[in-house]
């Protein structure tokens, strides 16, 4: 459980934060501003605004996505035996065989003349191709993220609406930031949490499209 939290809690792992902290305030300004002046209805404007900032996040969603995918480190140009071996989903003792198997080759390859870069190359090359599917036990070609911090930002969203709800049920008469801020963290909370689904669905999408 203490490491379920930990993972949650790797709120850095999020990328382009800028674009989602826009749509953020866009939303907060506009909500407030809507219930200050039109507490009757919205306005089109403000609809209009409202619809900017969840395309925005929207657009953050995507990046985020892209940006926390890696190549596999398969399908990568390596020069260098440890950092390759360090990357294959393998035991510590395939880890150790297969290292000691490439650096013994490699300096067969010193030996019959090539550069040491270019033995390394190509001992990691016919690796890849001869043993790619035995050994490498991960043939997809791209790794995907985890995305556990989605859980640790959709929770914080939610219990600080939360907080802030029972702050405006006590107060007999609640500051109208008070209840914009309520809206927009549940509002934003649950999006977090819906989004940590959609990464799980596109990352099976993309693993049948794209698995070996």
């Amino acid at each position: 459980m203490k490491h379920f939290f930990k993972k949650l809690l790797q709120l850095k792992d999020i990328t382009y934060s800028w674009l989602i902290v826009i749509s953020i305030l866009i939303f907060t300004t506009t909500i407030y501003i809507d219930l200050a002046y039109h507490p009757s209805g919205s306005p089109k404007v403000a609809l209009a605004i409202y619809a900017i900032a969840l395309l925005i996040a929207f657009i953050w969603s995507v990046f985020n996505y892209i940006g926390h995918m890696r190549l596999n480190t398969m399908y990568k140009r390596n020069n260098n035996i440890q950092v390759f071996v360090d990357n294959l989903l393998l035991s510590n003792d395939e880890k150790l065989e297969l290292r000691t198997y490439l650096e013994d080759y490699s300096q067969d390859l010193i030996e019959q003349g090539k550069t040491k870069e270019d033995a390394v190359i190509t001992a990691i090359n016919e690796f890849k191709v001869n043993e790619f599917s035995s050994l490498s036990k991960n043939t997809q070609i791209f790794n995907m993220h985890a995305h556990y911090y989605l859980g640790g930002y959709a929770l914080i969203g939610i219990m600080a609406s939360i907080i802030l709800l029972v702050i405006s049920n006590v107060l007999t008469d609640p500051p109208l930031i008070c209840i914009v801020l309520e809206v927009t963290f549940m509002l934003y909370g649950i999006g977090f949490f819906g989004l940590f689904f959609v990464y799980k669905l596109m990352d099976v999408f993309i693993h049948k499209k794209l698995t070996i």
